[in-house]
């Protein structure tokens, strides 16, 4: 019995050693499979981010390809322009010396055909009358064609000089400027150059000047010379207004006025007119080059195209808002 107990007791200590090799070896075989899923799973979080990091460079890439298409196309189409103004100009210089020419000869040609009638008339004794009328008849066609060709020179002419400004580059340095100081000088600008139309259609031309001085940055002289010439436009409005018998008892009113910036609201200037407006069907094409509710003789069309592309140039923006024969309001928020 004392074997046997020795025996089995020996049986169970090797058991229990046995297990303990075989857990410690399992406990082995645990931690470097754990090691080696920690490694298999970093393998894969690393690929995974390549991964990304491929993708979002390969995104870069792509936009960085299309930015390129896009400036290339920019610059070409830049260039293309740059070279048709180069032979627009070229081809206005070449036209416009032989309109010069065409424009002198007609008024001088009206000059000798006006001798000439004077001298018809007091040869009139010694001409029969048939004669004399088809001569008279003759000098006036002459006159009325001559007329005509001097007219439509002098447009041309004009409509070309619109071009040469349209393609002259713009110059001035963009500043802090005083433009309560630019629109006192416009306001006096247009009493003085008006003053005749003011006084003969009882224009009444309003500015209330700030206090204070409004800063903004802009190109002095060709913010000046926009606010100058949307003044201009409101002068012919009125006028227009007033011989057209549609003023009433209203008294024309020109209004020029200069806001400060307040809070996330830049400076703004507004020219307010209440003239013969702008129909609704055409009030989006009066920035468009060479589109004019003026006669043809009268102006070129390239007023408000030049004044939006000044006010753009220095980061600023404008507006036209207008109802037919009631006024005409012209926004300008600079920068």
């Amino acid at each position: 019995l004392l074997y046997i107990a020795i025996i089995a007791y020996l049986i169970y200590l090797f058991f229990r050693y046995r297990m303990r090799r075989l857990r410690k070896e399992q406990q082995r075989l645990e931690a470097i499979v754990d090691e080696r899923t920690k490694e298999v799973v970093k393998q894969k979080d690393e690929i995974e981010a390549q991964k990304d990091e491929i993708e979002e460079k390969s995104h870069k890439l792509e936009d960085t390809l299309q930015e390129l298409r896009s400036t290339q196309k920019k610059l070409l189409k830049q260039e293309r322009e740059a070279t048709m103004g180069k032979l627009t100009k070229g081809l206005i210089d070449r036209i416009l010396n032989p309109m010069n020419y065409i424009n002198n000869f007609s008024h001088l040609t009206l000059g000798f055909a006006k001798d000439l009638r004077e001298n018809l008339d007091d040869d009139k004794e010694n001409m029969t009358p048939d004669i004399y009328e088809d001569s008279m008849d003759v000098m006036d066609m002459m006159q009325t064609n001559l007329e005509k060709i001097e007219q439509h020179g002098i447009s041309t002419t004009r409509i070309l000089k619109a071009m040469e400004e349209m393609l002259k580059e713009q110059s001035g340095k963009v500043e802090p400027t005083d433009v309560r100081q630019i629109s006192q000088q416009s306001i006096d600008m247009l009493r003085n150059y008006y003053a005749e139309d003011i006084t003969s259609h009882n224009i009444l031309v309003e500015w209330t000047k700030p206090e204070m001085p409004i800063v903004a940055d802009v190109t002095a002289d060709t913010l000046a010379k926009s606010i100058m010439s949307m003044l201009a436009n409101s002068i012919y409005a009125v006028k227009k207004k007033v011989e057209k018998g549609l003023q009433g008892s209203e008294q024309p009113i020109i209004r020029l006025t200069v806001e400060p910036a307040t809070g996330e609201e830049p400076p703004i200037i507004t020219i307010y007119d209440n003239g013969i407006g702008i129909e609704e069907s055409i009030i989006d094409k009066v920035f468009d080059p060479f589109f004019t509710t003026k006669p043809t003789a009268e102006a070129p069309g390239v007023g408000l195209y030049l004044c939006q592309q000044a006010i753009h140039d220095f980061g600023g923006t404008i507006t036209v808002e207008s109802q037919k024969n009631e006024y005409t309001k012209f926004v300008i928020k600079l920068p």
